[in-house]
């Protein structure tokens, strides 16, 4: 008998009256994993244009084995993680387990190595990926928890699932989309306890960091001290976000407060959109949207 519980709800979900499961061999399915939330998106490829989303939050969740279990439960009620057809189906993983390593002193034999220095691994719980991060000439090495990988794969049997860093992602949508003639630039992927922060100027990615914080005091802390290494004045730089943050939250009234100039970031531009994601803030769900871009 089943006895797990259900420790998530569907926050968010839209799909264009056109777009049926049985065009799945035409689209491509993308996935945003985190431990706070699952996030699916489908793009019809020969469009160029995402379709559909789901949104599942992850509440009362907190080790990867309960991350997993709800996962299951949520592939059971979803056509989408049910349909097999896809095109290619691309997996983001949100954690702080990642290192990013120059493409020419990258030697898979020893991809462990060198997560290890930024990382406390478990060999019995990890499994250890990387994937080429495009415009940097570099190598995002990651790990995953095995029993999230696992049950990840376990949805596509007969498929080739896709695993990236969700900082791959964000590298190289905000790369395609940045004006780098503009100069050092900071950019933030605000999550529920994460914020990832990104630093590029004319010459690419500077810094990529992601920072774990428990109030909006600990949030400014992270951007302020970036800032202050990077050389950044908050008084003259433009701060640009996107993620789970809103105009009237305490993060952005906090980054308000230290910084002079913020605003919210726009989707990705090179891909078209359902008229049903006009209802969407433009900052929101770009970790998903950014997936299109990594082939």
């Amino acid at each position: 008998m089943n006895t797990i519980n259900t420790h998530f709800r569907l926050s968010y979900q839209l799909q264009d009256e056109a777009f049926q499961l049985s065009q799945a061999g035409n689209c491509n399915l993308y996935i945003a994993l985190s431990s706070k939330a699952m996030r699916l998106a489908v793009a019809d490829v020969e469009r160029n244009k995402f379709v559909a989303l789901e949104d599942y939050e992850l509440i009362t969740v907190f080790t990867p084995l309960q991350i997993a279990e709800q996962l299951r439960l949520i592939a059971d009620q979803s056509p989408i993680l049910q349909e097999q057809r896809w095109l290619d189906i691309r997996v983001s993983v949100s954690n702080q387990f990642f290192t990013l390593v120059p493409e020419t002193l990258f030697d898979p034999a020893h991809q462990e190595d060198y997560l290890r220095l930024h990382s406390t691994l478990d060999p019995q719980q990890h499994v250890i990926l990387h994937n080429r991060t495009f415009g940097l000439d570099a190598v995002n090495i990651f790990a995953v928890d095995g029993v999230l990988y696992r049950m990840v794969q376990s949805f596509f049997p007969e498929r080739t699932v896709q695993f990236t860093h969700q900082t791959s992602a964000l590298i190289k949508s905000l790369l395609l989309q940045t004006d780098r003639k503009a100069g050092r630039t900071m950019h933030l992927y605000v999550e529920r306890n994460y914020v990832t922060v990104l630093v590029i100027d004319e010459n690419g990615l500077q810094f990529c960091n992601v920072f774990h914080y428990l109030s909006p005091e600990d949030f400014i802390y992270f951007v302020v001290f970036v800032m202050q290494e990077q050389k950044m004045n908050p008084e003259q730089e433009t701060i640009t976000a996107w993620g789970d943050i809103t105009p009237d939250s305490s993060l952005f009234n906090m980054l308000k407060k230290y910084i002079r100039q913020v605003k919210f970031g726009k989707r990705p531009t090179d891909v078209g959109y359902s008229y049903k994601f006009d209802d969407l803030f433009d900052h929101r769900y770009f970790e998903l949207f950014s997936l299109h871009f990594c082939e």
